[in-house]
């Protein structure tokens, strides 16, 4: 259990008013003759008076844990909420342990789920608020399957086929493909170390009292392992690979930071610097070449890259007025050596060794907020951000699926202006009353894309009202507009924009929002709370493209305290979005249309009861449904609907804590999970179901997984 020293002002201040009370009467006894050197004292017990409350705690306090658990590790995903994939028998140890002197020197150790993928550790010492070093580890996990397969495995850059391969010109021609096959993981595991730690003192010992300077410095090292889903094609023929990941990228974090009565100012800097071990992904062709010897192909991977940001800022106010000040520079800089064009055949000379890319960004930001009257306050923002790619244009070689030559191409430097104003002000009628409103402009301006410029204009409204001190609600409205310069579709891209078309985050667009919001609480420790939302986007200038979406949902949600010891919660959301979509064929107006209709529904519930048996025993039990689900149709003379796209999880999490003495403790946690998925673009499809595309198959998730805990904990 987690300490930290602590003050009883109210402890404090009822010494000082019994110390008065007995001068008083001291004094009384005084006047009537009676000297203080004549009391008898003996029966004074004075170690009483002492506020043994205002000292320090000092020395060990805290408790440690050891965690022996099962989990059912058969589906992988299931490791994303209890922090390890493995299947069986698995520990883990925790702490939360301080040591502390009267001195004011801490140090500090905390441990959670360590030996678990998700597992973190934290040890922190030094005097809180004069100096602190800190040195820490956290692991990352994401599990998304661990049950395809394929013929493929990964030798260090390369994806390799069995010795024994016999190519074919289908999926369903490979002789070798069903005995071939071994099993995929594809998960990502993420381990952070961390070191830093921070100075602060006085400005000056002769300054005032409140100027201080404040110095930190922390330094972060990321190993990233494990495989993701990605695809490859030589032509017309495609295979699905489980791409292996094995990078790091180091940070660097650096501030100093000066404070006054009324004022701070800084400056902050982080250097970065992206390292992969990888330096492409070459894999063996499973079919029978179709064009030349193309028995391999050559994919890139994340290139090394560097960048470093340098800030400073400022801040300050005085009789309700605030400002402040910020501006930073960025630069993003990538030399990794290119990769042949193509490794079939004779490689095109290629431009340059490296990119030698650069990207520079300048931001500035300048806020104020003040209050006017005492019932009138005003806020206002101005953010600035220019994004300048400074790499040069040259003239690559464009291998298609390494294959063919198909000419040379320039890359594109893709820039970027951002000026955003917002405005907001607040007016309070009554003590229970308010009203707020505000104006907001977004300027965008763009090189290369199919608009030049775009801005977005709105304002909004909201009114908050408190009916009595249980009851309070508040309405929101807010509109929107998006336009800009003449759509122009860019001509530099392989295949061309279709003319009518409209790309949805480029688009003319006008937004409504309206957001409907009320609380009450009792003085019984009920309370409860709900809302309701709608969002209505009219792309009304989009002929082909994207143009109209609907939004609606509520959320209800509710907690009451039976007692001290006993308390219920429950909330439920829904969420349906709409959207309309117009397509061509024939490159030209509309002569298709889609409707997509997307549900989402979160239901949960739960209660804890402590200090049972004696203050001996916890209990508790928490429940959540969730389930998502979305239906496409298609209309091109006949509506085809699209197959089941859906996602449905159970979650149950039960636990009890039992105290066998003051110092040891036992919790038991039992999680279940039952989840379901399914995905029409693969479901009920298999290795060889289409003739040119290699694939891992139905990849939906169907289980029921559970975990059975035990932590024995011991407090100190």
């Amino acid at each position: 259990m987690r300490t930290a020293k602590m003050s009883h002002p109210s402890a404090c201040f009822s010494l000082t008013l019994l110390a008065w009370a007995i001068s008083c009467v001291l004094t009384q006894a005084h006047a009537d003759g009676y000297e203080l050197q004549q009391a008898n004292r003996s029966g004074i017990k004075t170690e009483a008076w002492s506020c043994k409350q205002c000292l320090p705690k000092t020395g060990h306090s805290g408790n440690v844990s050891a965690t022996l658990a099962y989990n059912d590790g058969e589906d992988s995903r299931f490791g994303n909420r209890t922090g390890t994939d493995n299947d069986g028998i698995v520990t883990a140890v925790g702490a939360d342990m301080v040591y502390k002197t009267q001195s004011g020197y801490q140090t500090q150790l905390v441990a959670d789920k360590l030996g678990f993928d998700a597992g973190s550790a934290k040890l922190t010492t030094g005097r809180p608020g004069n100096y602190q070093i800190n040195l820490g580890y956290r692991g990352l996990a994401n599990y998304n399957h661990n049950q395809l397969k394929s013929p493929y495995t990964s030798s260090q850059d390369k994806m390799l086929l069995p010795d024994n391969w016999i190519t074919g010109g289908t999926t369903q021609s490979m002789p070798m493909l069903q005995s071939s096959l071994v099993g995929q993981d594809l998960s990502i595991q993420r381990d952070r170390f961390m070191i830093g730690g921070y100075y602060a003192g006085k400005i000056s010992p002769e300054s005032d009292h409140s100027s201080h300077y404040k110095a930190s410095l922390n330094y972060q090292h990321e190993d990233r392992s494990g495989a993701k889903k990605t695809s490859a094609n030589i032509l017309t023929n495609s295979v699905m690979l489980a791409q292996p990941i094995d990078d790091s990228t180091d940070e660097i974090d650096a501030r100093v930071y000066f404070n006054g009565t009324g004022w701070q100012a800084g400056i902050n800097s982080q250097v970065s610097q992206y390292k992969n071990d990888h330096q492409a992904m070459q894999w063996q062709s499973a079919y029978t070449p179709t064009f030349g010897a193309a028995y391999l192909g050559q994919n890139a991977v994340d290139p090394d890259s560097k960048a470093y940001r340098v800030a400073a800022e400022a801040s300050g106010g005085a009789n309700g007025q605030n400002v402040l000040m910020h501006a930073g520079f960025s630069r993003m800089t990538q030399d990794d050596a290119f990769i042949p064009a193509t490794i079939n055949g004779p490689s095109p000379i290629l431009p340059a060794d490296t990119l030698d890319g650069q990207v520079d960004i300048i931001e500035m930001v300048l806020k104020y907020s003040g209050r006017i009257t005492q019932d009138l306050s005003v806020q206002a923002s101005y953010n600035y951000q220019d994004r300048d790619n400074k790499t040069a244009k040259l003239d690559f070689p464009q291998i298609i699926t390494d294959s063919i030559n198909q000419g040379t191409a320039q890359n594109s430097l893709y820039d970027k202006r951002t000026k955003k104003l917002e405005l907001k002000g607040k007016y309070r009628f009554t003590s229970a009353s308010y009203v707020e409103a505000g104006y907001s402009r977004n300027e965008n301006d763009y090189t290369e894309l199919d608009r030049q410029s775009v801005d977005e204009s709105g304002v909004f409204a909201k009114l908050s009202y408190r009916y009595s001190p249980a009851w309070s609600a508040w309405l929101k409205g807010e509109a929107l507009e998006r336009d800009g310069s003449e759509y122009d579709p860019v001509t530099t891209t392989q295949s061309q924009s279709n003319p009518w078309l409209r790309k949805s985050y480029l688009a003319d667009r006008k937004r409504q929002k309206v957001t409907l919001h009320t609380d009450y609480q009792t003085d019984i420790g009920l309370s409860l709370g709900a809302s309701l939302h709608s969002v209505d986007d009219d792309y009304h200038h989009t002929q082909v493209g994207l143009t109209q979406v609907s939004y609606l949902g509520y959320d209800v949600s509710a907690q009451y305290a039976l007692s001290n010891d006993l308390h219920f919660t429950a909330f439920v959301n829904q969420d349906w979005r709409d959207s309309d979509q117009a397509g061509s064929n024939r490159f030209s107006t509309p002569d298709w249309y889609s409707t997509a209709e997307e549900k989402s529904t979160l239901i949960g519930a739960g209660f804890s009861y402590q200090n049972l048996f004696d203050n001996r025993l916890d209990i508790g039990l928490d429940y959540s449904y969730s389930d998502g689900q979305s239906d496409t149709e298609v209309i091109y003379g006949i509506t085809s609907p699209y197959g089941d796209f859906y996602a449905r999880k159970h979650n149950l999490n039960a636990y009890a804590k039992y105290k066998f003495a003051d110092s040891i403790s036992l919790r038991v946690d039992w999680l279940f999970e039952k989840y379901q998925d399914a995905n029409w673009q693969n479901q009920g499809t298999s290795w060889d179901t289409i003739p040119n595309v290699l694939s891992f198959g139905d990849m939906g998730h169907d289980y029921n997984a559970h975990y059975l805990g035990l932590t024995l904990s011991y407090q100190m």
